[in-house]
C-alpha cells in the first residue's frame, strides 16, 4: 500500500484535475489523504462526497509541514508520497519512483524530474496539452536515467515508512510552506540515508499556485523560513 497525501488549501480545479490523473495513471495500490487546510471555496463540500479518499478538515491553514505530518500519522502504506495539488501525473509516475527507491536499502527519499522545481531536478517538458494527451510518453523505465542528489524539492517526494520511523516527522516551524522539504533531506542524509531523482520520471507541475492563488507573499514566507533554516543548521 502507497499512501499520497495531498495537503489543499483553496485551488478546488487544481485539485480536482490531481486527483483525476492519480485515478487514471496509478496501477499500484494506494490511498489519497487529503489534508484541507481551511478552504474557504467548495474545497470540503466536492472531496467530503468522494469515498476513495480520507479527508482531514482544518479550520485554518496550519501550513503545509503541518498538514503532511497530519496526512502521516493517519497513512497506512509502507510508503509516503507528499504530493502538491497543483500537480498532474501521467503513466508510470509512481511505478518507476517505487522501483527506484527500491533499488537500494539506502535510498530513503525518491523525487521526479519536472518543468517547475528548484535544482537538478528541474528539465524542459511539454507543454500541458501534450502532457496530459500524450499519456506521459517520457514516463518510460529507465533505470540508468536515476542519479542521486543532497536535495529534493517537496512538491513531490516518495518516502520510505523506515526514514519517517528513524528521522521524525516535518518541522512545522517552517510554517506556510517553504525550507521544510530542505531540513528534511538534511535530516535524511543525517539518518544514513541517500536520496534520488527518478530521471525516467516526469510530473508536471504548476508552481507556486497556493501562494498565488490566495495571495500569500511567497518571498517574505521565503525569507522567514530560509532565517529559520540557517539558524536550525548554524549556516551563515
Amino acid at each position: 500500500m502507497i499512501s499520497i497525501i495531498i495537503p489543499v488549501f483553496n485551488q478546488l480545479h487544481l485539485t480536482r484535475n490531481c486527483l483525476a490523473s492519480i485515478k487514471k495513471h496509478t496501477e499500484l495500490p494506494y490511498e489519497i489523504i487529503i489534508i484541507n487546510n481551511g478552504s474557504k471555496d467548495k474545497t470540503r463540500g466536492v472531496l467530503g462526497k468522494l469515498p476513495w479518499i480520507k479527508l482531514i478538515n482544518n479550520t485554518k491553514n496550519m501550513g503545509f509541514a503541518y498538514a503532511c505530518n497530519q496526512g502521516i500519522k493517519q497513512a497506512s502504506g509502507k510508503y509516503v508520497v507528499l504530493l502538491n495539488n497543483d500537480t498532474i501525473v501521467s503513466r508510470n509516475w509512481l511505478n518507476n519512483m517505487i522501483s527506484c527507491l527500491d533499488s537500494s536499502p539506502r535510498i530513503g527519499i525518491v523525487g521526479p524530474l519536472s518543468n517547475f522545481v528548484a535544482g537538478r531536478q528541474l528539465v524542459k517538458g511539454p507543454d500541458l496539452k501534450r502532457y496530459k494527451f500524450g499519456d506521459g510518453v517520457m514516463n518510460i523505465m529507465q533505470p540508468a536515467k536515476w542519479f542521486e542528489v543532497d536535495f529534493l524539492s517537496g512538491f513531490c517526494m516518495v518516502i520510505k515508512r523506515e526514514v519517517i520511523e528513524k528521522i521524525g516527522y516535518l518541522d512545522e516551524r517552517f510554517n506556510i510552506g517553504s525550507f521544510e522539504d530542505n531540513d528534511y533531506c538534511l535530516r535524511t542524509l543525517q539518518g544514513g540515508y541517500r536520496l534520488m531523482v527518478a530521471g525516467d520520471t516526469f510530473i508536471y507541475h504548476f508552481g507556486s499556485q497556493t501562494f498565488k492563488g490566495n495571495r500569500i507573499d511567497d518571498r517574505r514566507v521565503g525569507e522567514r523560513n530560509r532565517i529559520l533554516f540557517n539558524q536550525k543548521w548554524n549556516l551563515k
